[in-house]
């Protein structure tokens, strides 16, 4: 079987599981719950600005929930199919990526063969397949940035590539916000230090520039316009304040630990080839560095996949999974790395290593769908039956589990007397505390967070 063929069946049989995974798993947590709602919130009524339970949504911008909510209205039936079409999209990003990756490499089958399967072969990355989440397409469309530069860099110095790079740095800050701007500092390090022209033309392209400039301001502004600033008070809060700059920090390494534990096999082997060529040495660490800087390419993709990492490092509350959209460039590093300093006969049993790792992983992730189908399935049952009828409120706090359930939005109530008031017309309340005003209904237990919440009526 020649490595093309080995390609495409490994990315069939990988897609496949996460397929069937798909059909069977139920939503894993708050965060693919909450995510679930503005895209089925937008599906019903498409709005320019998301809601999540029938309130206006800025902390994350937009675009992952209007494109899904494109992908998904097939899918819209009920909340489960809804579930299934997300986790389709996640996979067609990732597919898409790899698709990219095949091309990147331009039919050099043996480094897209590596590439690819030590993303597989890293599980943080590989658990993001088909998860409910906005990581897939912010890697997707931070790949492209990457992708278009590297183009405009080293293929030929055509405008359009300079505009693509541009038109996905936008799309990547509209979907997450401006955390691919990390990118930046790596090209421009690489320029200096290169003192390749093409980088300043690609960083100082006015058009380029609008390109990013007016639709991001645009939305922030149109928020700030239709609402107030008061919108904008949990992105400030938690994103900028809290992940950036909070003093209580985690520590500076804890992305580079990450790092490390996620793609420990590949610095293994790393390390083995370090040992083995003898770069250790003064002299010899002198000559590899020598040849770094003179292969501007590997050059390139060692600064725009280092920087990042450092840089992030500085950052206050740090989450392992804004590492992703790197991964792609350490994976193109690491391939290029062996394939050119290793033995035919050695990648033959590093490429057998991989593919054992990949299947571990996937054997692994399913092991947990599997779990969470059974453990999860039978409380959300119980709560679509038992709970989600009649008319409902909640009482000070919100359960993302009964608002995606729901047939619209739940209203939270904080003050006594409308409490009293709905259930004086005859709402059920839900509460995470037993209140004094209205008669114990029912009870159930919260599939994610095993609290127990209460229904309260009248009678």
């Amino acid at each position: 079987m020649n490595l093309k063929t080995q390609v495409f069946l490994v990315l069939f049989l990988t897609t496949l599981s996460f397929l069937v995974f798909s059909f069977f798993q139920p939503p894993s947590s708050y965060q693919e719950l909450r995510r679930a709602i503005l895209v089925k919130e937008t599906v019903k009524d498409f709005k320019i600005f998301q809601t999540y339970n029938g309130e206006p949504y800025f902390t994350k911008p937009p675009l992952y929930t209007w494109i899904a909510s494109v992908w998904s209205k097939p899918f819209s039936s009920n909340p489960d199919n809804l579930i299934f079409g997300l986790r389709c999209f996640s996979v067609v990003c990732y597919i898409i990526l790899f698709l990219l990756f095949i091309k990147f490499f331009n039919k050099d089958w043996q480094s897209a063969f590596f590439s690819l399967i030590m993303l597989l072969a890293n599980l943080r990355f590989l658990s993001f397949f088909n998860r409910v989440d906005i990581e897939p397409l912010f890697v997707l469309f931070s790949f492209l940035m990457f992708y278009f530069s590297y183009f405009y860099l080293f293929v030929a110095p055509k405008r359009i590539y300079q505009y693509l790079f541009y038109v996905f740095l936008t799309a990547g800050v509209l979907t997450r916000g401006p955390l691919n701007f990390f990118y930046l500092p790596g090209l421009l390090v690489y320029g200096l230090l290169t003192k390749d022209k093409k980088v300043f033309k690609l960083l100082l392209n006015p058009l380029g520039w609008l390109i990013l400039l007016i639709p991001s301001l645009g939305w922030y502004s149109y928020g700030y316009v239709a609402f107030g600033k008061e919108i904008f008070k949990e992105f400030l809060d938690t994103d900028v304040k809290t992940r950036l700059l909070d003093r209580a920090r985690d520590p500076w390494y804890y992305y580079f630990k990450h790092f490390l534990l996620n793609f420990w096999f590949c610095f293994i082997f790393l390390f083995y080839l370090i040992w083995k060529q003898k770069a250790y040495h003064k002299e010899k660490a002198k000559e590899i560095w020598y040849k770094l800087i003179q292969n501007k390419e590997v050059f390139f993709l060692s600064t725009v996949a280092i920087i990042p990492v450092f840089l992030l490092s500085f950052t206050g509350k740090k989450f392992d999974k804004y590492l992703l959209w790197v991964y792609p460039f350490w994976a193109i590093i690491f391939s290029k790395i062996f394939v050119e300093n290793f033995s035919m006969s050695f990648l033959l049993g590093l490429k057998k290593f991989l593919l054992g790792l990949v299947l571990i992983n996937l054997i692994f992730l399913g092991t947990i769908a599997f779990y969470n189908s059974n453990q999860i399935s039978y409380q959300l049952h119980v709560i679509k039956k038992e709970i989600i009828q009649g008319r409902l409120a909640f009482w000070q706090k919100e359960n993302p589990v009964i608002i995606f359930y729901a047939s619209g939005p739940v209203k939270v109530l904080t003050r006594e007397e409308d409490l009293l008031n709905f259930l004086n017309q005859g709402y059920n309340i839900i509460s995470e505390e037993k209140i004094p005003q209205g008669k114990l209904k029912k009870n159930f237990v919260d599939p994610y967070k095993h609290t127990v919440w209460y229904v309260f009526s009248q009678n």
